[in-house]
């Protein structure tokens, strides 16, 4: 099967064809492949940045996210975790909160995880 391809033009100054230039002469990579290199990893980079917002945005959830992104799960989870983002999809979620309200005697803590354990929504999601 043949991929059709596209000729996509992109207007550069004097100055930021001479870097290119250079660079495709350092790299011994032509200015074409630097170029379409370049553009599929920026492609890349932004698919993951949209799922990421939507994942924080609370629109999708890590599997979602991933698939928008066009990566793994375990990537995506990766990604979300270097960028120290919580992640709240986690069943156990719950119980780390509440025993760290134990640990830490913390009353008002406490009482928010009463409040989720027994939230309706927490009861459809976990059965």
């Amino acid at each position: 099967m043949s991929k059709t391809t596209v000729t996509k033009s992109v207007r550069l100054t004097t100055t930021e064809s001479e870097e290119l230039a250079q660079l495709s002469e350092k790299t011994a990579i032509t200015e074409a492949a630097l170029m379409k290199k370049w553009i599929l990893e920026g492609i890349r980079a932004q698919k993951l940045e949209l799922a990421i917002n939507s994942y924080m945005q609370r629109k999708t959830d890590l599997r979602g996210g991933a698939a928008m992104a066009e990566v793994s799960y375990n990537s995506f989870f990766q990604e979300v975790q270097a960028r120290n983002i919580v992640i709240l999809d986690e069943d156990r979620f719950p119980d780390r909160v509440a025993y760290l309200a134990e640990a830490f005697d913390d009353e008002a803590l406490q009482s928010a995880v009463k409040k989720l354990v027994g939230s309706p929504e927490r009861e459809t999601t976990s059965s």
